[in-house]
């Protein structure tokens, strides 16, 4: 598979990237080690997670999702150009029957403008990045799955909901998509369930990613 990197420059660059621009390889490593992990070979019919921190801090993804074969390639602080630019080594060779993505504030947080300026900026962004993978991986579904409303990031929470409501609506204008709306989990309007996070407010702890997981993954799995 090759080619797919050359379709960021169409909405990259109003996210912090251009043609020409280099791209952080900070997470070099880490990408390595999923490579080393899993076995592109033998992986046909997995489940693939692919986003950034939450992802790759869930130790026991692997067990926990066990009878959907999936397979965690988290890595750290992705965004949505990142995700694109290493899908031809740590996605596309796999050929999941299911993709599970989750990205958010780390793609919007130094975005300028109001409010319905940023929203629009990255959905453009998240637009084209699941096009992508859905030419790559003919065969998928993908699940989308909301950006989390944390207590870490709560300037952000307004505009979480807001590209999370435009997410939901992508996903209903593209054939093989499905949207995982898990706002309820942290955040009831008023008040977030802190007990859900890590002591930064951003990651989830165990029972987060437990909730996470039986609440509103499970059953979206299942209902494929």
């Amino acid at each position: 598979m090759s080619g797919i990197f050359d379709g960021i420059s169409s909405a990259g660059w109003k996210a912090g990237w251009e043609p020409g621009k280099e791209i952080f390889t900070g997470y070099e490593k880490e990408v390595e080690a999923i490579e080393q992990k899993y076995s592109a070979g033998s992986s046909a019919g997995c489940t693939v997670f692919y986003g950034a921190s939450n992802f790759r801090m869930w130790k026991n993804m692997d067990k926990d999702l066990a009878d959907f074969k999936a397979q965690n390639h988290g890595f750290g602080g992705a965004t949505d150009v990142l995700l694109m630019h290493y899908a031809e080594r740590i996605l596309i060779p796999y050929e999941p029957s299911i993709v599970v993505v989750q990205s958010g504030s780390n793609d919007y947080m130094g975005l300028t403008g109001s409010l319905e300026e940023k929203a629009e900026t990255s959905i453009a962004l998240k637009a084209r990045m699941y096009d992508l993978f859905l030419d790559a991986l003919p065969n998928a579904r993908i699940l989308a799955l909301s950006a989390l409303l944390m207590p870490g990031f709560a300037g952000a929470t307004e505009l979480s909901k807001l590209i999370n409501s435009r997410l939901k609506d992508l996903c209903g204008q593209r054939n093989r998509m499905s949207f995982i709306d898990a706002d309820e989990l942290t955040f009831d309007g008023s008040t977030y369930r802190t007990e859900l996070f890590k002591s930064d407010g951003i990651h989830l702890n165990r029972d987060g990613q437990l909730a996470l997981c039986e609440g509103f993954i499970r059953p979206a799995l299942e209902k494929l």
